[in-house]
């Protein structure tokens, strides 16, 4: 049974987290959460011994623990079949990746694993080109759980950056000049929107 989180993938904490938002009893909850940190079915867990239930329930007190980050160095991680290549360099991102993030980031953290593909990606290959992105978001569901929060905060940190250089160079030049300003307010904008839902990496 997994008992911390450098055990706890990213997929099972999905399923996790979404349960525990749910409006159930929270011993049916519990019941849930220790059978998929078990591998085992809900029906399996309610015929255990009233003891070992007890002790399960236990081991999966780590789940009321703050995660610690793992430390993202932009080196690529294995996930599944996958060698992914963090994006580190947010100045280079595509108008896809751009595009995607936008759509994604708008669910966060219920669509973490497919904001995630956008900035992983596979060695060898480029954004969205000569491989599944689907694929890519199910084999992210296997990185551990602080890796996935190492990695969110990784690119969220980045393209922070990439936009308060933008909005330093806009600033420079848009005194003078009306369409300058206008797309500095956008970019502020977009600071905000990312500072509010965002912040510094997963919300726990």
């Amino acid at each position: 049974m997994i008992n911390n989180y450098e055990a706890l993938d990213l997929g099972r904490y999905m399923k996790i987290d979404h349960i525990l938002h749910t409006p159930q009893e929270e011993i049916d909850k519990q019941v849930q959460i220790i059978a998929i940190l078990a591998d085992m079915t809900e029906e399996d867990v309610l015929q255990l011994p009233l003891a070992d239930y007890s002790a399960m329930a236990l081991q999966a007190a780590f789940l009321g623990d703050h995660c610690e980050p793992a430390e993202v160095d932009g080196k690529p991680i294995q996930a599944g079949e996958f060698l992914l290549v963090p994006t580190s360099d947010f100045t280079k991102i595509t108008t896809a990746q751009y595009v995607d993030f936008q759509t994604f980031v708008k669910d966060f953290p219920a669509t973490l694993p497919q904001l995630l593909s956008c900035f992983l990606v596979p060695d060898g290959k480029k954004y969205n080109n000569g491989y599944d992105v689907a694929q890519v978001q199910e084999a992210v569901r296997c990185i551990t759980l602080p890796q996935a929060i190492g990695l969110t905060a990784f690119f969220f940190k980045r393209f922070n950056e990439s936009i308060v250089d933008s909005v330093t160079s806009l600033a420079q030049s848009a005194r003078k000049n009306p369409r300058k300003m206008k797309e500095l307010k956008k970019i502020l904008q977009q600071v905000e929107m990312v500072s509010r839902d965002i912040g510094a990496g997963l919300p726990m």
